[in-house]
């Protein structure tokens, strides 16, 4: 029995021994294999390069011959890892703030609401930083120095514009990330945006405004992500273009602005573009003030009517109706703001007041033409300055007095005419006993020698009104040239230039 177990134990040493030589010779002999990633990686110090987890061999993909993909879906595989998480800041450093860049192309203006003081633009953002963990080798992925992905697979700052006027903010998930070898990632997405504009219209429509777009990020602050304006892509900012377009874009500024607001301590940055453009105004200058110019020197005509026809009154009625509209149709694209009188709304108000004016003036140059047939002289005071200060040739323009010295003289011019004097010296023996002689001796100004007092009368009422009428021709010429010299005189220079 001894015996047996002796065997036994030396057998199960003799096998072991065969095993374990077995297990040496495979290992010396046997082909090498590739190794497994996971037992070869090691982490890369966050302070000298920034990178992810690498390894020695197996970072370059050597049999990728072997493998249906390209080196971007390699790459796209190592790079967004379960372990990559897209709420966290990219950054190895937690107390590191996050540069951003932000800037903006415009491609086109597409509406301007000046009742409720709002722009809508068309143009591309761009944004761009530095992901830490979206680093690789080029050399080991075929020389590729950029990838392309969906910007909802990696972090993307939570930036807005903060004076948006839409009802909905931007959907920015459908755009694509460019992200290169170092890890600088650009991700451009276009907008249609409608932002707040405070409208200066003091000279519309030969206005020029300044509207911004402020860019923020709605929770981090200047200590987790620094938002700046990136000055290199300036120059490709403007890509609008004037033609057949109400507005020309001067330039695009910026300022980097920091403030401080109720809910946090910490200050949050904002980048604030500022877009400079002039309005292009030959449409208002054809369509509104040449019509109202034109209305309004139509009003000049009124003076030349003559008085004993009525038609003053009606035709600057007629004009004053007419500029009314014209004002009703600028009222409604103009913002009811209480800063400024447009420019516009003050040619229009200023040619009502002046169309006003000038009805006045016929109303009362009327109102004095037909007092003619009244039995009563005019003032004393309006004879004296339209009679006596203001002398005519015209019989008809002086006095009563001096027209009864002239018809004696012709009574004189008759006597002397006939060969002999007349019996009677008084005027009234003139009008009662020359009527055959004055057609005979002064056929053409018969009806002149033969004054009757309301003939007089007439004839002071009819003077002082045409009198008042060029008076009141000369003050209102004046008045209009002066007038709407200070208006065109206020207008900067530059606003009236081409563009």
């Amino acid at each position: 029995m001894k015996n047996t177990m002796h065997w036994c134990i030396l057998a199960i040493f003799f096998l072991q021994g065969i095993l374990l030589a077995s297990t040496a010779f495979k290992n010396k002999y046997a082909p090498n294999k590739a190794k497994s990633p996971n037992t070869e990686m090691k982490r890369v110090d966050v302070h000298s390069n920034n990178s992810l987890l690498l390894s020695d061999n197996t970072d370059c993909p050597s049999m990728k011959k072997n493998e249906k993909m390209s080196y971007e879906t390699l790459l796209k595989k190592k790079l967004f890892t379960a372990n990559y998480d897209t709420s966290s800041r990219p950054v190895f450093d937690d107390k590191q703030a996050l540069p951003v860049m932000v800037s903006i192309s415009l491609y086109h203006i597409l509406d301007m609401n000046e009742k409720f003081q709002t722009i809508r633009f068309y143009f591309s953002i761009r944004l761009q930083w530095k992901d830490e963990h979206m680093t690789w080798n080029e050399s080991c992925y075929g020389n590729r120095k950029k990838i392309w992905t969906s910007a909802n697979k990696i972090w993307t700052p939570d930036t807005v514009i903060i004076n948006n006027a839409d009802d909905e903010f931007i959907d920015k998930s459908q755009t694509n990330a460019i992200i290169r070898s170092d890890g600088h990632v650009l991700w451009m997405y276009p907008a249609v945006v409608t932002t707040y504009c405070t409208l200066n219209v003091k000279y519309f429509p030969f206005d020029e405004q300044a509207c911004t777009i402020k860019f923020i990020s709605w929770t981090y602050s200047g200590l987790e992500l620094d938002l700046d304006h990136n000055e290199s892509l300036a120059a490709n900012e403007v890509y609008y273009v004037k033609k057949n377009q109400e507005w020309f874009v001067r330039k695009i500024t910026y300022k980097r602005n920091e403030e401080r607001y109720a809910c946090c301590e910490e200050p949050y940055p904002d980048v604030t573009f500022t877009i400079h453009m002039k309005r292009r105004s030959l449409f208002y200058i054809f369509n509104l003030i040449f019509p109202c110019g034109l209305i309004f020197f139509v009003s000049f005509l009124g003076f030349f009517l003559p008085i004993e026809s009525g038609e003053k009154i009606n035709l600057e009625m007629t004009i004053l109706l007419a500029l009314v509209v014209f004002l009703m149709f600028v009222g409604e694209q103009l913002p009811p703001t209480p800063d400024a009188i447009p420019l516009l709304g003050m040619l229009f108000a200023v040619t009502m007041s002046m169309v006003s004016g000038a009805l006045f003036m016929g109303v009362i140059v009327t109102n004095i033409y037909f007092k003619k047939d009244s039995q009563k002289r005019p003032p004393r005071w309006l004879r004296h300055i339209f009679l006596t200060c203001c002398r005519s040739k015209n019989v008809y323009d002086r006095p009563a007095e001096q027209q009864l010295d002239h018809w004696k003289l012709r009574k004189d011019s008759t006597q002397k005419c006939n060969g002999g004097p007349h019996e009677g010296d008084e005027f009234s023996e003139v009008e009662n006993h020359c009527d055959n002689y004055e057609m005979k001796c002064f056929p053409e100004t018969s009806e002149d020698v033969k004054p009757h007092p309301q003939d007089v009368i007439s004839s002071e009422w009819i003077s002082i009104a045409y009198k008042l009428d060029r008076i009141f021709f000369w003050l209102f010429l004046l008045s209009a040239i002066v007038i709407f010299s200070m208006i065109i005189g206020g207008i900067p220079p530059e606003l009236l230039s081409g563009d």
